[in-house]
C-alpha cells in the first residue's frame, strides 16, 4: 500500500454499520419495487467522497442530476414514476420506477453521466428482474478513476489514492459542473465536456 494511501483515514465502525444499513435498505426497497411490478428501477445517488456529502456539497448535484434525467427520459419516451427521495449515510438520493427496458434506462442514464461535468458527479444506477444493468452491457468500459483514469472500482478498492487528492478532484470537477450555482431548471447548464463515448450511447 503507497504512503498516499495510508494517508487515507479509516472509516469509523459506526459510520460503517450505518452505510451498510441504507446499503440493505435500498436493496430491499428496489427489490419491493420489482416485485410490486416494475419493469426496473432507477435510482441517482452522488458519486464524491463522503466528507463532501457531509458538508452537503451533493444536494445541488442531485437535484440538477434529477431534472437532467426526467428531461433526457422524456425526450426517448421513457415513462418515469417518482417513488421517493431522501438523504442517509451513503448521502441524498431519489429513486423512480418505470414500464420501460432496463437497457433503454441504462442507456440514457449513461448518457447524462458522461455528457457533462455534472454526469461525474452522478450514480444512476439501473435494475431489472435479472438484476442491476451495467456498462459491460452497453459494450462500454468501467468508469474510470477521476485522478489517475484506473478502473473507479480498482482504485477505490485499493484505496489507492489520499482523502485530501480524491476531495480535491471531485471539488474542482463540482466548481466546473456549475452544479452549485443558479442554473436552468431542467437540468441543462451542466458545463461543457463531452467524452467520445457519448457518440456511441447516442
Amino acid at each position: 500500500m503507497s504512503a498516499e494511501a495510508r494517508a487515507r483515514p479509516a472509516l469509523p465502525d459506526e459510520d460503517l454499520r450505518a452505510a451498510l444499513a441504507e446499503r440493505e435498505r435500498r436493496v430491499a426497497e428496489s427489490s419491493a419495487l420489482l416485485h410490486a411490478g416494475a419493469l426496473a428501477v432507477v435510482r441517482l445517488s452522488a458519486r464524491m467522497p463522503a466528507s463532501l456529502r457531509r458538508r452537503g456539497m451533493a444536494g445541488a448535484p442531485i437535484a440538477r442530476g434529477a431534472a437532467l434525467f426526467e428531461s433526457e427520459c422524456r425526450r426517448r419516451a421513457l415513462p418515469l414514476k417518482p417513488e421517493g427521495s431522501g438523504d442517509g449515510a451513503l448521502g441524498p438520493w431519489l429513486l423512480w420506477s418505470s414500464s420501460s427496458m432496463p437497457l433503454a434506462l441504462k442507456t440514457a442514464a449513461l448518457y447524462v453521466e458522461e455528457s457533462s461535468w455534472l454526469g461525474l458527479l452522478l450514480d444512476l444506477d439501473v435494475q431489472g428482474s435479472q438484476g442491476s444493468v451495467g456498462r459491460a452491457e452497453l459494450c462500454l468500459p468501467p468508469r474510470a478513476c477521476v485522478i489517475c483514469g484506473a478502473p473507479a472500482m480498482v482504485c477505490s478498492g485499493r484505496q489507492a489514492h489520499a482523502a485530501s487528492s480524491l476531495i480535491a478532484a471531485f471539488s474542482d470537477i463540482l466548481r466546473r459542473s456549475g452544479a452549485a450555482e443558479l442554473g436552468s431548471q431542467d437540468g441543462s447548464a451542466v458545463g461543457a465536456s463531452t467524452p467520445l463515448t457519448i457518440r456511441e450511447i447516442a
